[in-house]
């Protein structure tokens, strides 16, 4: 195979097809083993993840964010925000935040908090949010309207520290607890005839929240 820089080429796309795929290099070494095919080393996968692909694909979103906080810097903007934790429940370790505009669609920005900084998983959700919304309005981006799940630590920061930012709460978090609640009363023998209706009584949250137009009044009739 062709060489670049005395390594070989396929090393270099092995490395960078594994990370950008999302597997794994023990899965793939179990395959490549498998089919009797030489493979690099563990060490020269995390070698070469560290010395080349990293720094690519960080300087890559780097100049990618600052495109999209020039381009949203314009105009207030109504902003979404969930974190995805590295292990469901209480254990994990890691948690990435990410607030995307809900115009464009575009992420905004990403902020990773570990559970020794806080000292409980739960807490780690809070300190993401903290995080982005400090470099997003450091950026010169004015946020207007930000929507979340209902962390009751995230409602109390936000009262607190960001009163004149609307803090809404997704409809998809609110329609998932209410079919969870319905499901469980629809589980007794007396309301067994709720079960069918749970998936309309959803369907009809969903149409309240887009047809009332922001009007909270008119969203609970």
């Amino acid at each position: 195979q062709p060489m670049l820089h005395h390594m070989p080429t396929g090393n270099l796309l092995l490395a960078s097809s594994i990370l950008l795929s999302g597997g794994t290099f023990a899965q793939i070494s179990r395959m490549m083993a498998i089919m009797h095919t030489p493979c690099i080393s563990a060490s020269q996968y995390h070698r070469i993840q560290a010395t080349y692909l990293c720094p690519v694909v960080n300087e890559f979103w780097v100049n990618h964010q600052d495109a999209i906080l020039s381009v949203l810097s314009e105009n207030p903007v109504t902003v979404c925000g969930d974190a995805r934790s590295d292990s469901p429940g209480f254990g994990a370790k890691y948690t990435s935040y990410t607030p995307m505009d809900m115009v464009s669609r575009l992420i905004i920005d990403q902020q990773l908090a570990q559970v020794t900084e806080t000292g409980s998983s739960v807490k780690m959700e809070k300190l993401g949010l903290e995080r982005s919304l400090q470099f997003v309005i450091g950026s010169g981006i004015s946020i207007k309207v930000l929507a979340t799940d209902r962390h009751l630590g995230i409602q109390a920061f936000m009262k607190a520290e960001y009163p004149q930012i609307e803090h809404q709460f997704d409809v998809w978090h609110v329609a998932k607890s209410v079919k969870k609640k319905l499901t469980q009363k629809a589980s007794k023998k007396e309301a067994s005839e709720l079960l069918p209706w749970i998936p309309s009584i959803s369907n009809h949250l969903y149409w309240s929240a887009q047809s009332s137009e922001g009007d909270p009044d008119l969203l609970v009739e």
